[in-house]
């Protein structure tokens, strides 16, 4: 019996300057839709996303403004899923990590390619609007050292739990730092990711009538794929409005949706975002026997086109 394929987008967090260019100068199925996903994208914020995403002075400076990178996000990752199409591999599941969720509602076509990059840059412009900055600190531990220590823990909140040494906390950017310093004392590893605006957390909570509203004006159908929520393992065949707020504002448990998913059944995760990161957090939840397979088929090291030839060598083996 062949392994289930289940499709993975990532959220804030996992975009840089350059994601996918060496795909868009040599691949005419990822060139297209990324142009198109432009063009979609420069009505809402009456610039190039092209432009800006692969501008060479750009190299290496924080891509860190969301009103650019959750457009950026889904159109590079629709330009993917568009290119597994091609080659005749379709999911499925769909699952997506935090804003990555609104990826596979796409992928699964609850929301049009249209309806889906138009509500990001909605989100983004309600929540830079009108939301305090905050930042976002990925740290190399268990869970159970917020416990252990109370008090440097106490200003921030817990929005994301990848694997068992492997989580997110949010907070106001000098919480975020004071804690960051706190760790680095006691030898625990941890990096601050490339996002301004706190959600998962309270932070966002002024946003939530306007945007329900705004979500609420959207055109829903009933999804081609089932998705997988990362934030309570569910699979959902239809989504609700309210779903799309939930997502945003509550934490995700990607270690326990991962688990919920290789109980069930083997699969092979194809890990769609930027990075491979979500590809790294399946390996470190499965355990060592585990016949269930994670693939990624780009990352930000851009050597495209090698990581996507070696991607389709990968999942020709473990079909």
């Amino acid at each position: 019996m062949s392994k289930k394929k289940v499709f993975l987008f990532s959220g804030q967090g996992s975009q840089y300057y350059g994601m996918g260019r060496e795909l868009y100068e040599n691949n005419k199925i990822f060139n297209f839709w990324m142009n198109e996903c432009s063009e979609i994208v420069s009505s809402h914020i009456g610039t190039s996303l092209i432009e800006m995403l692969y501008d060479p002075s750009k190299k290496g400076e924080p891509f860190d403004e969301l009103l650019y990178t959750n457009p950026t996000l889904i159109s590079v990752q629709y330009s993917l899923f568009r290119m597994l199409r091609d080659i005749q591999i379709e999911p499925d599941y769909v699952m997506g990590y935090s804003l990555g969720e609104i990826t596979s509602c796409i992928a699964s076509e609850v929301l049009s390619l249209k309806d889906g990059l138009k509500l990001s840059v909605e989100i983004a412009k309600l929540v830079e609007k009108n939301t305090p900055k905050a930042a976002m600190l990925a740290i190399m531990s268990g869970k159970e050292i917020i416990v252990q220590n109370p008090d440097i823990f106490s200003n921030c909140w817990l929005i994301a739990t990848n694997f068992s040494q492997s989580f997110v906390v949010c907070g106001l950017p000098e919480e975020i730092q004071t804690l960051q310093k706190a760790l680095q004392q006691e030898g625990i590893i941890s990096q601050q990711l490339p996002v301004n605006n706190g959600f998962h957390t309270p932070l966002i909570d002024p946003v939530e009538d306007k945007l329900k509203e705004t979500v609420q004006a959207v055109q829903l159908s009933k999804g081609k794929v089932p998705i997988v929520s990362s934030k309570d393992s569910s699979i959902k065949h239809e989504i609700l409005h309210q779903d799309f707020w939930e997502v945003l504002r509550y934490s995700v448990n990607f270690e326990n949706a991962i688990k919920m998913m290789v109980n069930q059944q083997d699969c092979v995760f194809i890990d769609l975002g930027p990075s491979g990161s979500l590809a790294t957090s399946v390996k470190y939840i499965l355990e060592e026997d585990a016949t269930s397979v994670p693939l990624q088929l780009i990352n930000q090291y851009g050597k495209n086109l090698q990581t996507f030839e070696k991607f389709k060598e990968s999942f020709s083996k473990v079909q």
